[in-house]
């Protein structure tokens, strides 16, 4: 599948690796995430890329490594919540609000014109909609067995991507 980029427009990608990385789980893919940032941002002027994680401790040795590749060599700010234990293996997850926070606070900065959300979470309706008021491009990509019905209905159908056309392209 492929696209048509704005290069002259800035873009900030979101990626909440909780959200996919059930989606890469479940198709049995080993994503490479240097290739997943070089689809989404398809030649367009990357002003950042954010991938945001609920994380428990410890953390492991091949995390903390696969964390400081990302950041080292493909440019990623990893932006880590520590997950809350409410009750045995149930955690209150602070990620949504995190990535919510940045995409607003960011939009109100001027710091991007398309914001890039790889995630198929509903929460996000909220946030959409406030970016598109203040005239910020949207898009969303998602796999599409888990891209929330609402998020469907506000995008449109040239800023959504689902991750499933891609993942040859994204795998290791």
């Amino acid at each position: 599948m492929k696209y048509t980029a704005q290069k002259e427009k800035r873009l900030i990608i979101f990626l909440d690796n909780s959200n996919i990385f059930k989606g890469f789980k479940k198709y049995k893919v080993k994503a490479d995430y240097e290739k997943l940032k070089k689809i989404i941002a398809n030649e367009r002027r990357l002003e950042g890329i954010f991938l945001y994680e609920g994380i428990v401790y410890p953390l492991s040795r091949k995390k903390k490594k696969w964390y400081k590749n990302l950041r080292e060599r493909s440019g990623y700010q990893i932006q880590t919540s520590f997950d809350k234990t409410i009750s045995h293996n149930v955690f209150e997850k602070k990620v949504d609000v995190r990535i919510a926070i940045d995409m607003i606070s960011l939009a109100y900065e001027n710091k991007y014109d398309i914001a890039a959300l790889v995630s198929g979470d509903g929460d996000f309706l909220p946030v959409i909609k406030k970016l598109k008021e203040l005239g910020k491009v949207v898009e969303v990509w998602a796999f599409k067995y888990s891209l929330a019905y609402v998020l469907k209905e506000i995008i449109e159908t040239e800023n959504l991507f689902y991750l499933d056309d891609f993942l040859n392209e994204i795998r290791m």
